[in-house]
């Protein structure tokens, strides 16, 4: 057909067919005419598009009309470039439709970013070429950025993500080129300075200390890439940072043996005495000048800083990994290495809601709790992520690890994040274990 049309069109002064002859081509029922390939093809949705040759792919933007074309997100290999991250339905109402066989397995999309301390800068989707543990996940308040601390058995590396809105269905997650901060001793807690406290984006970090190295907590500019101060703790470990809430001139320091309350001003110290155990976790209060510290020897002590002396202590069953106070104050969910995670009630010192299913044997845990109260999301040592609600202490649902992260080892436990606005929209939350960073949608 195209020879006879093209012998035509020699006769007439060895013209070539136009845009006006491809139109006229005739019509023939269950096929459809490509002018860029110049072929026939059949209209199927089962049928395979014709192979993405260069031609093709010039025109394809340009072409509005083509067929069996979908957005998709395009797999870039320079980490430094924004990747999207395509976000499915409701999470929930997702898993409920495909357990009654409404859907298939394939609509859930996730997307992949590499989180290595010491990898190649080639991005890798879907791969477990990569080195490092990510031990630390931390959002800010407006959950624009990301910050991921990775370590192996070269030191510990931390990165800054930066995460934005893109449109209705992406959002754009870009991880700085160079790495923010990379010592030799572990990084032990992340977190964020409030805004009143410095207007710029700055965090806590503390560093474990050990073999001949002190323990300290530094003061990190993320905005500049620099230490604005460091606290040093003198023969001793440093397992957990936080800053005071009530009073913007000091920090809380979990160390060997006791903790203290560091004024960064006058350069003081005030010891909270825990029977000489290790401070594995560290909380203030911001209405009251309280302080809560979950300690190795299975204690939970709150110490009042006006007095000088514990308010109360309250006894769990193993060493206290992580502790999370509540907004309101009166109740304080916490996590003990046996497993045990129960929320209390300050007012009455009992426990009030417990949460089952968490497996966990010797590691202190980060515990993570959404803006508004109602989702805990723990990660266990059987490498699966637990979601309940934190009202009623029901599993809502257990998240297996990834298909490339499924051959880790236990001491690898995953490190999570939660949010309810991931660039100023999205609500979800994101996984890591073994250098490789999933986000999900809620």
């Amino acid at each position: 057909m195209s020879k006879s049309r093209g012998s035509r069109a020699r006769c007439h002064g060895d013209k070539r067919p136009t845009s006006s002859s491809r139109r006229s081509t005739p019509v023939l029922p269950g096929f459809y005419f490509d002018p860029v390939t110049n072929r026939y093809y059949k209209e199927d949705k089962n049928a395979s598009a014709p192979p993405p040759t260069s031609k093709t792919r010039k025109t394809s933007s340009e072409s509005t009309g083509s067929r069996g074309s979908k957005r998709k997100c395009p797999c870039r290999q320079d980490p430094t470039k924004p990747v999207l991250i395509q976000r499915p339905g409701s999470l929930p109402a997702l898993l409920h439709e495909r357990e009654k066989g409404q859907i298939k397995s394939h609509v859930f999309q996730r997307r992949v970013l590499q989180v290595s301390a010491y990898g190649s800068k080639k991005q890798v989707v879907g791969s477990t070429c990569h080195r490092g543990t990510v031990s630390h996940l931390l959002v800010n308040a407006t959950q624009d950025i990301l910050l991921a601390s990775a370590k192996s058995g070269h030191g510990a590396a931390l990165w800054k993500y930066t995460v934005s809105k893109c449109d209705k269905f992406y959002v754009h997650i870009k991880r700085d080129e160079n790495v923010l901060f990379s010592p030799v001793s572990e990084i032990t807690d992340i977190s964020f300075l409030p805004q009143v406290v410095r207007p710029t984006s700055a965090a806590l970090i503390s560093l474990l200390g050990g073999a001949g190295q002190h323990g300290r907590v530094s003061l990190l500019d993320l905005e500049q890439g620099a230490f604005v101060s460091t606290y040093y703790v003198p023969k001793s470990n440093v397992w957990s940072c936080c800053w005071n809430a009530q009073d913007h001139h000091s920090l809380c320091i979990g160390a060997s043996k006791e903790g203290y309350v560091q004024d960064i001003v006058t350069n003081t110290r005030q010891v909270l005495f825990t029977n000489k155990s290790d401070v594995l976790c560290i909380r203030s209060a911001e209405s009251v000048p309280l302080v809560y510290t979950g300690s190795r020897n299975r204690m939970l002590i709150c110490h009042d800083l006006r007095a000088k002396t514990s308010a109360f202590q309250i006894e769990h069953q193993s060493s206290v990994g992580d502790i999370k106070l509540m907004k309101s104050e009166q109740t304080l969910i916490s996590s003990a290495f046996n497993g045990q995670v129960v929320q209390w009630d300050l007012r009455m010192q009992r426990h009030v809601v417990a949460y089952p299913g968490h497996v966990n044997d010797y590691a202190p845990v980060k515990l993570k709790v959404d803006e508004s109260e109602s989702l805990l999301l723990i990660p266990g040592k059987d490498l699966q992520t637990r979601i309940w609600a934190v009202d009623t202490g029901a599993l809502i649902n257990t998240l297996p690890p990834p298909a490339e992260d499924s051959l880790i080892s236990h001491h690898n436990i995953p490190a999570c994040e939660v949010g309810l606005s991931w660039g100023g929209f999205y609500p979800g939350f994101a996984i890591a274990a073994t250098g490789l960073l999933h986000w999900y949608s809620l």
